[in-house]
């Protein structure tokens, strides 16, 4: 059973980028000022408040589709006032399927995707899409995932009912031996999961 019920999460044009990130000033202030102290501190209010150790995951992203930015903070960090008694409002809403593709697979499974007709940017409250191949080991047995975002839940649920399959029609009966099905890229069913985005900081480039 999955056991986050809260990720934090940041897409970088690249690698670069996000090393650059790591090794300055920006990220010593938001991991307790870069001080013995400071960092101290955070490690002690994060066993009071989490279960285990947070774990990272690096993803790679491919076939991106991405909004204009509607609204927000762009460029840095916004006040919110935060009482520590009631969660914050909502920014946005996340919607992610895992997915634990075959090894050798990995190819047709991009491929899939790729040759899809998206829709998504037709549709109000979209804000903007990836689809990710993971860059490293895989822990939790998922190598790939996709990562839409949404200006609310409702947005995305109107997206899902216009993309619902129809119905086939039933075969009709002496119609002969339906055709046997390729083998399965997945090693198991993909696992849907949703979040509530709050703290929300978007780019000039989109999400």
């Amino acid at each position: 059973m999955d056991d986050n019920n809260y990720i934090s999460c940041t897409v970088w044009e690249n690698q670069q980028c996000f090393d650059a990130w790591k090794s300055g000033d920006a990220f010593k202030e938001a991991h307790g000022g870069g001080t013995i102290g400071g960092i101290a501190s955070m490690l002690v209010a994060t066993a009071i408040n989490t279960k285990g150790k947070p774990k990272a995951a690096m993803w790679e992203g491919v076939l991106p589709v991405s909004m204009a930015p509607t609204g927000g903070a762009a460029g840095g960090w916004r006040q919110v006032q935060a009482d520590g008694v009631s969660k914050l409002e909502g920014d946005c809403f996340l919607a992610m399927n895992r997915f634990t593709v075959a090894e050798g697979s990995e190819p047709a499974f991009e491929q899939r995707f790729a040759a899809r007709q998206s829709t998504l940017e037709s549709f109000d409250g979209f804000k903007g899409f990836l689809l990710l191949r993971r860059d490293g080991a895989d822990p939790d047995g998922f190598n790939y995932s996709t990562w839409s975002v949404w200006r609310d839940r409702a947005a995305f649920k109107a997206w899902q009912d216009a993309e619902k399959p129809k119905a086939k029609p039933a075969t009709a009966a002496g119609g002969g031996a339906p055709a046997a099905k390729p083998p399965s890229i997945y090693v198991k069913p993909p696992v849907p999961t949703f979040y509530e985005g709050i703290l929300m900081l978007e780019s000039e480039a989109g999400v």
